[in-house]
């Protein structure tokens, strides 16, 4: 085949342009990134005590404190916060900003501006408002109301905060999350936080109203009252804010409590009798209520462990605005507690961060999983693309970082790390999970295909479909790693080394158990570090692909793997349902248990080993010759005679036919 010259000539321009192009971005990233750096900061929520119309795009956590730049600031668009509703002017009449840091010897400057061109309008004659904090009126950890002299209405406004930050005492507080909103001054220019792919909302909120035809009420919050326990009562308590300037009458709230099973009745304390909607009383002019109901109304909640879903909804005949009249909240009652915590690092190699990071978990973690993810490729031998992807998952950008069970970060190392550590992991370990009892096992053969079993078994918690679609099994290999260049002497570093699968979770809308058989090759599919498979483990973890919390993780040491009959091709895997079959299963009391087998060839020889959950062989028993069928008792007992315990028992049979030997297994429960 011929190629025109003048083409590939074309194509290779383009190539050179496109690395050119790609080159000055992250030339530019690189650029902006060295302006600006934060600390991570404690994640506690700082909420405001009261919320009186405050419009923020940050979630009232402070998880990061930002310094490197003088000038900060955040662009307010009114007309995104309400779908449907264009122009929306906003009536502001004061501003919140959080300080962290203890103490400081700068003052703070707060500007109020208009847009032009996606930038604030700065210049001294076109400032909307402008008032100058002294280092000795600052509220250090804690929020600075400042109030306008007078309100000032616009569909769009900046928030400028001229302050001086360094990495030592006086930082700007932000939220992890979006980013979009939030900006910093460089070289004369405000840059958005997200387009240096930070996703950091600075802690800065503006105080007032929506301007409206008509009235406007506003169902602010949910909160609740009583034990979150199976067969306990709860109370709602709303609040409601008028932001009209006249009093409003006949507005009512109609509440909907959901579980998996359908809608849970809103009863009166009195009689038991059912209310479908909550009337409330005239509400006075600019005025915020709170309707708390439990001494009259409650939700009895069933008898069984459940997620539940809260839907609110406040009507009123005259509001012409019911963007912000509805509010939804969910909660789950748990009965299970969660075993293991799995903590994930994505780290370096010859980083003393990351030493320090290894270094504390080893100090103060002992009831974890830790994986370690090098996606830097730089760090060979232990980058790979699996551990790549694993950050990405997390949206991470910069190294080193911390995610304790799936859905809390500590981004960065700071000389409070370990304090952190210590109570996020403490507030993670007591949580309760609906995953009761799981079971695993894994076959491997001499050309080193392996098929690794696990079964996870819900403990009879109800579920919501949506959640359980957002359910992801994953199962992957991480290898222990000590003594190499890069890491610290005498430290043992699990690596995530290979993804094996993702499987959804979707068998639990059949059944309260999921289990699979995934297929891997332990010399073909991942290059261990240390050439020894005898270092590397199956980690499985079951994780929420939407909140990324992670309800579930074990592992399984491959020196516990047994030998047996292993096909890389999932079509060549023996049906064990109909080749062997158990009966009773389970197995009560002083029953005892029968294990047969049928062929449809003749079977020279059968053997029947026992094993517990733990892998450890508790019974063999040897039937030869045999014909097509063969079958064997077990009374419960091991090979000294003496009774074992409850639990789950794993039954392989290892049949010899014409001269070839075949493995299959099945699960048995035995209840004594």
């Amino acid at each position: 085949m011929l190629y025109n010259k003048a083409l590939l000539q074309t194509f290779a321009d383009k190539e050179l342009l496109l690395r050119r192009y790609i080159f000055v971005i992250i030339t530019l990233a690189f650029s902006l990134l060295n302006a600006v750096d934060y600390h991570t900061a404690s994640g506690e929520n700082v909420k405001p005590s009261v919320r009186d119309t405050l419009v923020y795009y940050h979630t009232n956590t402070d998880d990061q404190h930002w310094f490197g730049s003088d000038s900060w600031a955040v662009k307010f668009e009114f007309n995104e916060f309400y779908a449907g509703v264009d122009p929306l002017f906003f009536e502001a009449e004061g501003a919140n900003i959080f300080i962290p840091g203890s103490s400081g010897s700068d003052p703070l400057t707060l500007k109020l501006c208009e847009d032009r061109y996606g930038q604030p309008l700065l210049h001294p004659d076109s400032l909307l408002f402008s008032q100058t904090l002294q280092a000795s009126e600052i509220q250090y950890q804690d929020w600075n109301y400042i109030q306008f002299s007078n309100t000032i209405t616009d569909t769009t406004l900046w928030l400028v905060v001229d302050y001086p930050t360094n990495s030592t005492e006086q930082f700007i507080s932000a939220s992890a999350v979006g980013g979009l909103q939030s900006y910093f001054l460089n070289n004369g220019y405000y840059y958005n936080m997200y387009s240096i792919s930070y996703d950091s909302e600075f802690l800065f909120s503006l105080q007032g109203r929506f301007i409206t035809e008509g009235t406007d009420l506003d169902l602010v919050s949910i909160d609740w009252e009583g034990e979150f326990l199976p067969g306990a009562s709860i109370h709602p308590k709303f609040t409601v804010k008028n932001n009209s300037d006249i009093p409003v009458s006949g507005s009512y709230i109609i509440p909907l409590l959901e579980d998996p099973s359908g809608e849970i009745d809103l009863v009166y304390t009195a009689d038991s009798t059912t209310c479908h909607q909550i009337a409330l009383p005239i509400l006075n002019a600019n005025e915020l209520y709170v309707f708390d109901v439990s001494d009259s109304l409650m939700y009895r909640l069933p008898d069984a462990a459940s997620q539940y879903k809260f839907e609110s909804e406040l009507f009123c005949i005259t509001d012409s605005l019911t963007q912000n009249n509805s509010i939804e909240d969910e909660f789950q009652i748990y009965v299970e507690l969660l075993e293991n915590l799995m903590i994930e690092n994505a780290v370096q190699l010859n980083s003393s961060s990351s030493n320090n990071i290894w270094s504390a978990q080893s100090s103060v973690l002992d009831t974890c999983i830790i994986v370690n993810y090098f996606a830097d490729l730089n760090d060979e031998p232990f980058f790979n693309d699996d551990s790549c992807a694993r950050f990405h998952y997390y949206d991470l950008l910069g190294f080193p970082a911390t995610i304790v069970g799936g859905s809390e970060k500590l981004l960065g190392y700071t000389s409070g790390y370990s304090t952190q550590l210590i109570e996020l992991y403490n507030s993670a370990i007591q949580n309760n999970t609906f995953i009761s009892n799981d079971t695993c096992y894994a076959y491997y053969n001499e050309q080193g295909n392996v098929g690794f079993y696990y079964e996870l078994e819900n403990a009879e918690t109800i579920l919501f479909d949506d959640f359980i679609n957002d359910l992801t099994m994953r199962v992957g290999v991480i290898e222990n790693v000590e003594n190499e260049p890069g890491i610290p002497a005498d430290t043992n570093i699990p690596v995530f080394t290979y993804l094996i699968a993702e499987v959804d979770a979707d068998q639990f809308l059949e059944s309260l158990t999921i289990s699979d058989t995934v297929l891997f090759n332990m010399n073909d599919d991942y290059t261990t570090i240390t050439g020894d498979t005898d270092n590397c483990e199956v980690v499985f973890w079951l994780q929420n692909d939407e909140t990324k919390e992670i309800f579930h993780v074990n592992k399984f040491p491959f020196t516990e793997f047994q030998p047996g009959l292993v096909s890389m091709d999932e079509d060549e895997i023996p049906n064990t349902d109909h080749a062997m079959v158990i009966f009773p299963n389970p197995c009560k009391t002083n029953d005892v248990m029968h294990i047969s087998f049928s062929l449809s060839n003749t079977i020279q020889s059968a053997e029947l080993r026992i094993y517990n959950i733990k892998g450890q062989l508790v019974r063999t028993m040897i039937k030869e010759p045999v014909s097509q069928n063969t079958s064997f008792i077990w009374n419960g007992k091991n090979n000294v005679n003496k009774t074992v315990s409850s639990g789950i028992y794993l039954m392989q049979i290892k049949a010899k036919v014409n001269g070839k030997e075949y493995n299959f297994h099945k699960k048995s429960l035995l209840i004594r």
